[in-house]
C-alpha cells in the first residue's frame, strides 16, 4: 500500500483542524451568550429545519449521532421544556416524533442570532465564492454526491 500524498494529508489535518476551532468557537459562544450546548443548538436546528417535527431516529441520522446517545440529549432537551415526544401519525403510532416547543423555537431563534454571527466571523467572510465552489466540488466528491 502506497504512502498517502502529503499534501492530500495536509489538507485532511487542516479540514480537522479548522472544524475543531470553530467547534470550539461555536461551543464556546453558545454557552457564553446563551448557557445552551452546542448539541442542543444542533437539535433545535434540525428540528426547526424540518418544520418543527422529525421522528426520532431521522434526527440521530441528521445530526450523526447514535440513538442512544441522542435519546438521552432529548430527554434533559424535554426536561428544560425545548421539545416534546410525541407519537407517530395513524399509519405509524410505533414512531417516536420530537416536537419543538415554542420555548425551544424561541430558544433557537435567538441562539441562532450567535450561530451566524461566529459563522460570520470565523468562516463565511474568510471565503471568497470561488473557496466556497471549490470546497463544494471537493466534499461532493468525498461525500459521494452531485
Amino acid at each position: 500500500m502506497a504512502a498517502p500524498d502529503p499534501e492530500r494529508l495536509a489538507v485532511w489535518r487542516r479540514l480537522l483542524l479548522t472544524h475543531a476551532q470553530l467547534d470550539r468557537a461555536l461551543t464556546q459562544a453558545m454557552l457564553e451568550e446563551r448557557d445552551l450546548p452546542l448539541p442542543w443548538f444542533e437539535a433545535l436546528n434540525a428540528l426547526q429545519t424540518a418544520g418543527g417535527r422529525v421522528r426520532v431516529m431521522d434526527l440521530a441520522e441528521q445530526l450523526s449521532i447514535s440513538p442512544s446517545s441522542l435519546s438521552r440529549q432529548l430527554t434533559r432537551m424535554e426536561d428544560e421544556g425545548l421539545v416534546r415526544r410525541d407519537r407517530g401519525a395513524d399509519d405509524d403510532q410505533r414512531a417516536v416524533l420530537m416536537v419543538l416547543t415554542r420555548e425551544g423555537r424561541d430558544t433557537w431563534r435567538r441562539a441562532n442570532t450567535t450561530y451566524q454571527r461566529v459563522l460570520r466571523k470565523q468562516f463565511f467572510g474568510r471565503l471568497a465564492d470561488s473557496d466556497v465552489a471549490a470546497m463544494q466540488r471537493a466534499f461532493s466528491k468525498v461525500l459521494g454526491t452531485r
